[in-house]
């Protein structure tokens, strides 16, 4: 299984960045072109970009690991009942991808009973893969990764996410509870790209209180490899997420 997985790993990174350079030149052709876009609903949006490089991720899973499940944002899940699924979002931070702003990415996680072994966030605008194989650490291209262990951080900043389905007040609470702590806060619109980048100490944590698995599996992997503390549960229609620096992680919880 050991072997199985390297394997998995090496080529989910791989992927990664082909599926990113593909999503990439979809995005440069967005003036040039224009992109047809689908709305699903208020703030979610889906584009012929987040279609083809999902399509383009499935095909080469479908290819080389044909025996393994899949679940994507766009195109649902096949294979349910196999031993370990792929949990991929094409691109993460559509909005931002359609406003010709940097923040987004490509996901892609290998779980295993409901847990991620692999992780694998490309940001092909900053040509930066973050990975994590189980027990092997996690990566920033060739650069180790591990988040502060200290008591505090030199500067407390946490990436919030927000959901409509979600009350308000939830949202707002955290946000008040941090900057009375001296916590400031980000809201990038990319929760894979935000959890990476609590595992490369760009935050001291990151919390939403409804996401989708394919925005937060791969994640997962990388932040428990660089050491953080992650807690996400399981609710009605999706998991509550949040992640951090040991030093912060009972007030980030409230």
């Amino acid at each position: 299984m050991n072997n199985d997985l390297q394997q998995r790993y090496t080529f989910a990174c791989q992927l990664a960045k082909e599926a990113g350079t593909i999503a990439h030149t979809y995005q440069k052709k967005l003036v040039e072109e224009g992109l047809d876009i689908d709305v699903k609903g208020r703030q979610d949006f889906v584009s012929v970009a987040d279609k083809e490089t999902e399509n383009f991720i499935r095909q080469q899973l479908s290819l080389h690991y044909p025996q393994d499940g899949f679940l994507g944002e766009e195109s649902g899940v096949s294979n349910p009942d196999s031993e370990g699924t792929w949990v991929v979002d094409p691109i993460d931070g559509t909005t931002n991808f359609l406003r010709q702003q940097p923040m987004w990415c490509v996901s892609i996680a290998y779980v295993v009973e409901g847990e991620p072994v692999i992780g694998v966030i490309y940001d092909p605008c900053h040509d930066e893969l973050f990975s994590a194989l189980v027990g092997q650490g996690a990566w920033l291209n060739n650069r180790p990764l591990e988040v502060n262990q200290g008591d505090n951080a030199i500067v407390g900043l946490v990436n919030l996410g927000y959901s409509a389905k979600m009350p308000l007040e939830n949202y707002l609470a955290t946000m008040t509870r941090l900057l009375e702590h001296g916590i400031e806060h980000r809201r990038h619109g990319s929760a894979a790209l935000g959890l990476a980048h609590v595992a490369a100490g760009r935050f001291d944590g990151y919390r939403e209180d409804f996401i989708n698995a394919w925005d937060i599996m791969a994640g997962i992997a990388i932040l428990r490899e660089a050491k953080a503390d992650v807690i996400f549960n399981q609710i009605a229609g999706g998991y509550a997420i949040q992640a951090s620096i040991p030093a912060i992680s009972d007030l980030l919880k409230g």
